[in-house]
């Protein structure tokens, strides 16, 4: 069997074949391309007859492309929109949206969104204009395309002027001039600027709206675009009117109702303009044909508003031109009008708060993901640095801190120490267990030593603590008053006034807070007396904390200051103050040092008192 000819008799067709589709396809694909281009160069020019040539292309190329009939779709949605058939571009460019994101193409699936947006708003639907302006913004920022960014701020800008919120109109008006600052889009320009006129003449900015609107209509001449001439003409017109000059505005809108005449287009603005000036020329009959061709044309779209407007106006005409059969007539049309539309107002205020509320609650949410878009490996790194820095800084810092505390607590504990084994104490009780010895009293000596070693590991003990209960407080104390009267013979009595309460010795004080008022009231007190003195100690419970007063009846403060050369030797308080602080609870606020006097104003001791806050 000959293999070679059998493959070369299926092989040569089989490219013949290919060749041919691929000659057919090419063929097809210019042929669309060219119909494309005819239907662009009518749209501006006669926009029904473009659409008939979109319906006879979809019947023609009946083997188009996905991307094809996406196209399709797109160019007849937008020709509806020029002609002001809002509904039936919606569905035109939902059949789009739909088959542009079935080939990922965010392109022109956001072009598709801004004019769906736009048909929305036109029809009243909020908040489905909200929904595919915002999507379309997003898209257009993920893109970084300018056009369609600045397209995307400019439906924006659409949307909150019909809502009245004109600060964020102008944000987002002015956001759309910064983008195409640096473009040649023309028509984009020229719908920009009549956005800014618009904002110009809500805030009765006359002459910048008309110069606006100037520059529009020369750029709308060069394009030749006679749909947009007709509504820059009519803007003007409307604000000629509102800058009471009448014969501009009349001249402006026939200039608009006679371009849509040349291009067979309907539109009702420039009648029920021209109709508004002759009402306010008191012109009756020009007034009433204007208001009639109007209203004919707004029955026709189903506007009931506009109806009810201009019904209005041919009531009062009716009325001026005393024809009470006509009055009446527009009269019952409007009633009944009014009565349809109130049903739908009252509806449309209703949701008119919620669709406010989450137009502004969509902008927050993507003002918010776009600032969680910008973010990127570089600022991450920055922001862990920088974390990392400040975490050392702090644990530096509590480190330093601590270190400086532990410092502080150990230097105040060896002051603390001293203050309360002054050299003075320890000579004095040696000395007096060395006379004790002398005197040949081996039991007092003995029992004078075990009170002082006692005492002196106590110390050691409970300088190291920061806290220890009351009970082991009173004890050391009382260890220590008890050496004092061995080493004074007795020569002064000591009193423990306690509240009978068992759970009081179990709270926890600071160690050695009393002794140091206590060895002040002996030395400096109660020393000189050679019999008949008393150290009173009252430990009381005010609430949560408890109170200490200690009591002499010394020679007192002044006297012995006099004795003294550095007076400040009297009281060991700068320690015990700086103590009390450190527990940060104003403790240190509680502390007073009298002296006590007599009705003749002799000094007759010493008192000192302060309180320590256990909760």
């Amino acid at each position: 069997m000959n293999y070679s000819f059998l493959f070369k008799l299926i092989f040569y067709p089989l490219i013949v074949l290919v060749f041919f589709s691929c000659s057919q396809s090419e063929k097809v694909t210019k042929e669309f391309t060219v119909a494309l281009n005819v239907i662009d160069s009518l749209t501006q020019q006669d926009g029904l007859k473009a659409i008939g040539l979109l319906d006879s292309i979809q019947l023609k190329f009946s083997k188009i492309t996905p991307e094809q009939e996406a196209l399709l779709y797109f160019k007849k949605g937008e020709l509806y929109y020029i002609n002001n058939l809002y509904s039936e571009a919606i569905a035109e460019h939902k059949n789009a949206s739909a088959l542009f994101i079935e080939q990922q193409d965010v392109f022109n699936n956001t072009r598709c969104l801004i004019t769906l947006s736009a048909a929305n708003l036109r029809l009243e639907n909020i908040e489905k204009a909200q929904e595919y302006a915002l999507e379309a913004l997003h898209n257009s920022e993920k893109l970084n395309d300018k056009r369609l960014l600045a397209k995307a701020n400019n439906q924006l800008f659409q949307l909150h002027y019909a809502l009245e919120d004109y600060p964020k109109a102008m944000q987002f008006i002015l956001e759309a001039n910064h983008i195409f600052s640096d473009q040649k889009d023309t028509v984009s320009i020229i719908s920009l600027n009549n956005n800014i006129a618009a904002l110009h003449l809500k805030q009765k900015q006359f002459n910048k709206a008309l110069a606006t609107y100037q520059e529009s209509l020369k750029l709308g001449q060069n394009i030749k675009s006679p749909q947009m001439i007709v509504k820059i003409l009519n803007n003007i017109g409307y604000t000629y009117i509102e800058a009471e000059k009448y014969e501009l505005a009349i001249q402006f809108l026939k200039g608009a109702i006679q371009v849509n005449k040349n291009i067979s287009a309907v539109n009702a603005a420039p009648h029920k303009g021209l109709g508004y000036v002759y009402f306010l020329q008191n012109d009756i009959l020009n007034s009433q044909e204007s208001y009639k061709e109007a209203l004919r044309i707004y029955k026709k779209d189903k506007n009931i508003p506009e109806q009810i407007q201009i019904l209005d106006k041919l009531i009062t005409l009716a009325i001026k031109s005393e024809d009470s059969a006509k009055a009446l007539k527009y009269q019952i049309v409007r009633d009944q009008l009014q009565i349809e539309h109130q049903i739908k107002e009252k509806e449309r205020l209703l949701h008119f708060a919620t669709i406010k509320y989450k137009a502004k609650k969509k902008e927050v949410d993507l003002a918010y993901q776009k600032q969680l878009n910008k973010k990127n490996n570089w600022l991450y790194g920055v922001l862990i640095v920088v974390l990392l820095l400040l975490l050392i800084l702090i644990a530096t810092y509590f480190y330093a801190s601590k270190l400086k505390a532990a410092n502080k607590a150990s230097a105040l504990e060896q002051r603390v120490l001293r203050a309360q084994m002054n050299p003075h104490f320890i000579f004095n009780t040696l000395a007096a267990i060395q006379n004790i010895t002398l005197d040949r009293d081996p039991l007092k000596a003995s029992n004078y030593i075990s009170k002082f070693s006692k005492l002196i590991r106590q110390n050691f003990d409970y300088v190291r603590k920061e806290e220890i209960s009351l009970e082991q407080e009173i004890s050391m104390l009382e260890n220590y008053i008890e050496t004092q009267q061995l080493r004074f013979n007795h020569s002064f009595s000591y009193h423990l006034i306690l509240e009978d309460d068992a759970a009081l010795k179990n709270l926890k004080v600071p160690p050695m807070l009393l002794q140091p008022f206590l060895e002040n009231a002996i030395e400096y007190g109660l020393k000189d007396r050679k019999s008949g003195g008393t150290l009173k100690l009252q430990i009381l419970k005010e609430g949560n904390a408890l109170c200490f007063i200690i009591t002499d009846n010394g020679i007192g403060r002044s006297l012995q200051a006099k004795k003294l050369e550095n007076p400040t030797e009297l009281h060991a308080t700068a320690i015990f103050i700086e103590r009390l602080k450190l527990r940060k609870k104003t403790e240190e606020k509680t502390f007073k040092i009298e002296d006590l006097y007599d009705l003749d104003g002799h000094a007759i001791g010493t008192k000192v008192s302060f309180k320590i806050y256990y909760t």
